[in-house]
C-alpha cells in the first residue's frame, strides 16, 4: 500500500492538506451526469436548441439565464436567485453570461432548422426581461456548428508558458476589432496582470461575504452536484484523484470559511498565473446592456474557436471585482475602454472533454 500526500487547492479559495493511502473510487462526475431531460411543454427541436444555448459559461457556473417560449419566440431573462451580489453587484458579469447564452443559441439555430433575429428589450442588466429572439423555420441545416458548443471548456491547469503566435492571437481577437488586447506573460503588462490578480485574490480571500458566496456554489458531495446540476464541482475545478475524493467526503461549506482554505486558494492562483502564454483583455465601447451582451457574444465566439488551436482560456475576474484594482488596471495598461474580461490564455498539450454540469431545460423555463 502506497502512502501519499496531496495538497488540495481550488481556484477562488479552497484548500486543505490531506494525507492517506492509495484507494479505489468510481469515476468522477462528467457532463453526461447532467444530460438534460426534455421539458414536456416543448418540442424536441426547441429542447435541443435550449440545451445547446445553456452550455454557455457563467461565473461560478451559476447559469443565471431564464427563458420564456411562445411558439417560435424565445424571451431571455435572468434568474435573480442566481445573481452573485457580492462579486458582481451591478450584474455586469451576469449580462456577459447572457450574451454568451445568446451566442450559443444563435450558433445552434442553423443546426436545428432555424433562422434567428434578436432584439435587446431590457434597459439594464437588472431587468427581468432582456432579449427577444424571433425564430423562423428554414430548410438549411448546419449540424457541424454544434460540436464546438459541446466541446467548449474552461481550463484552469496545464497551460504552457509559450507565448501565443501572432497568427493565433489575430485569429482569436479579430472578432473584437479594437476591443481586445493581448499581452505576453513576460511583458510588463503581463507581469502586472499576474501580480495584480494575486493581490486581488488575496483581498477577496479576506472578505467573509465573498467567501461565503463562493462556498454556496461549491458542490462538495457528488449527490449535491447531481441534484443541483450547477456550481463548481471537483472535476470542473480540476481536483482529481485522492484530492477530489477528500473534498467530496470531508469538506463542506463551513470548510470554505477557514483560514487555511482561503490561504491555499491564493496559493492556487499564484500557481495558475505563473504558467500561461499571456493575457487577453476584452473591452467594450461602454458598459450599457447592449455592449455587455455583444461583448459576451464575441467572447464566446472566440472561446468556441480556441479548442482547435489548442489554446485554453481561463477567466480571472478578481482584478475587475475588487477595489482599488478595477480602477487602476486601465490606467496601468493604457486601455481607455471599459474592461469586461481578463482572460488567462495559453497552449495546452491535451484538451480534455468538458465536465461542468448543466441544469435541466425545464428548470430555466418561465411561464
Amino acid at each position: 500500500m502506497t502512502r501519499r500526500k496531496a495538497l488540495l487547492t481550488v481556484g477562488g479559495g479552497i484548500g486543505v492538506v490531506a494525507s492517506g493511502y492509495a484507494w479505489s473510487e468510481r469515476r468522477g462526475l462528467t457532463r453526461d451526469d447532467s444530460v438534460s431531460e426534455p421539458a414536456p411543454s416543448l418540442s424536441s427541436q426547441m429542447n435541443s436548441l435550449l440545451t445547446y444555448a445553456a452550455l454557455a459559461p457563467s461565473g461560478h457556473n451559476t447559469q443565471p439565464w431564464s427563458v420564456r417560449v411562445a411558439a417560435d419566440n424565445v424571451r431571455i431573462g435572468s434568474d435573480q436567485s442566481r445573481w452573485l451580489s457580492k462579486v458582481d453587484p451591478h450584474n455586469r458579469e451576469m449580462a456577459l453570461s447572457i450574451g454568451a447564452f445568446l451566442e450559443n443559441l444563435l450558433v445552434a439555430c442553423p443546426g436545428h432548422g432555424y433562422h434567428a433575429e434578436f432584439e435587446i428589450t431590457g434597459s439594464n442588466p437588472s431587468d427581468s426581461d432582456l432579449i427577444q429572439v424571433r425564430l423562423a423555420q428554414t430548410t438549411e441545416t448546419a449540424r457541424n456548428a454544434l460540436e464546438p458548443l459541446r466541446l467548449r471548456r474552461t481550463l484552469r491547469t496545464g497551460q504552457l508558458s509559450r507565448p501565443l503566435s501572432s497568427e493565433d492571437v489575430d485569429a482569436l481577437t479579430h472578432y473584437f476589432e479594437q476591443y481586445a488586447h493581448y499581452f505576453p506573460s513576460e511583458s510588463r503588462e503581463g507581469r502586472f496582470l499576474a501580480q495584480g490578480t494575486i493581490e486581488a485574490s488575496r483581498a477577496q480571500a479576506r472578505r467573509d461575504d465573498v467567501q461565503a458566496e463562493l462556498a454556496e456554489w461549491i458542490r462538495f458531495p457528488n449527490a449535491d452536484a447531481r441534484t443541483r446540476r450547477d456550481g463548481l464541482t471537483q472535476e470542473s475545478m480540476e481536483i482529481a484523484g485522492f484530492a477530489g475524493w477528500y473534498v467530496r467526503h470531508f469538506m463542506s461549506r463551513e470548510s470554505a470559511m477557514s483560514r487555511t482554505f482561503r490561504e491555499q486558494g491564493v496559493d492556487r492562483v499564484q500557481q495558475q498565473v505563473s504558467s500561461c502564454g499571456g493575457w487577453i483583455l476584452v473591452t467594450s465601447p461602454d458598459s450599457s446592456l447592449e455592449s455587455l451582451v455583444e461583448t459576451g457574444r464575441k467572447t464566446e465566439r472566440m472561446w468556441l474557436s480556441a479548442r482547435h488551436r489548442q489554446v485554453a482560456i481561463h477567466p480571472m475576474t478578481q482584478l475587475l471585482e475588487e477595489s482599488p484594482f478595477r480602477h487602476q488596471i486601465g490606467k496601468e495598461l493604457g486601455v481607455a475602454s471599459p474592461i469586461q474580461f481578463v482572460l488567462r490564455v495559453g497552449y495546452v498539450e491535451n484538451y480534455p472533454k468538458p465536465v461542468s454540469l448543466r441544469r435541466l431545460v425545464s428548470s430555466i423555463l418561465r411561464t
